[in-house]
């Protein structure tokens, strides 16, 4: 089955001022790479890939094609026109740009280019597809109830359905804190339009994953190994020094 790769990039990362006021988070570096470079990379191995999209506001795209050229990149970069953290899309009406730029029979692939993480994407991607046509996203075990406190978190039952999506609670159900990486059938597709059409909040991933959740079913697939998410100031300082390749 043919898959695009959505990578979320529009964002302004105000949070990561002054590092990010006139150059995209993706695009921070990471020793002698970018980030963006690391997350290309774990696309390695995974199968039946027909395009990968990076969607971006108009204030960065410039700096994103510069990127391609120089790494000869098989990403092309999608413009959302937007030129101010006040006026963004956010991350679903991005998502929605990229479903309409390529084949509505495939199956996309999101995921945040603030994810870093160390385990195999080909593995999730595979796991994933056993669970056709419902979507499935990618979960990360935090090491503590008050590290989970940062993140949107999953209930699941047995069968690694998701039962339950809280976003960043003070008291969280588990210690299962959902990724900012989606596997999304092509029949579920127009589920995002509707979202929108509901009125959605189109900021953040979470709140799509909390409405699908809520009218259907999702699963979720723990991932081992590291993932970081590269938030803040202090989290892409961590990130510069755990990081191993």
């Amino acid at each position: 089955m043919a898959l695009t790769v959505v990578l979320l990039a529009a964002g302004y990362a105000t949070r990561l001022y002054p590092l990010t006021a006139d150059r995209p988070k993706a695009l921070l570096p990471l020793g002698n790479r970018a980030i963006l470079d690391d997350v290309v990379g774990s696309l390695e191995g995974v199968l039946e890939i027909r395009t990968c999209i990076l969607v971006t506001n108009h204030c960065f795209a410039r700096q994103f094609r510069e990127w391609q050229r120089s790494r000869h990149a098989a990403v092309e970069i999608l413009d959302d026109g937007t030129e101010t953290p006040e006026t963004r899309l956010g991350a679903i009406r991005d998502l929605a740009l990229a479903r309409n730029a390529t084949d509505p029979q495939d199956d996309l692939l999101v995921i945040g280019t603030d994810n870093l993480f160390d385990w195999s994407l080909a593995e999730f991607v595979a796991a994933a597809r056993r669970y056709r046509p419902q979507p499935t996203i990618a979960l990360w075990q935090a090491p503590s109830q008050e590290a989970a406190t940062q993140f949107g978190v999953v209930q699941r039952d047995v069968s690694s359905r998701i039962t339950l999506f809280v976003e960043k609670s003070s008291t969280p159900p588990s210690r299962d804190v959902a990724l900012c990486v989606y596997y999304f059938p092509a029949p579920m597709g127009p589920l995002i339009q509707q979202f929108l059409d509901e009125g959605g909040n189109a900021d953040a991933p979470g709140y799509f994953i909390q409405w699908l959740v809520r009218r259907g079913i999702v699963y979720g697939v723990m991932m081992p190994g590291h993932w970081y998410d590269i938030g803040s100031l202090e989290a892409y300082h961590t990130v510069m020094k755990a990081w191993r390749r």
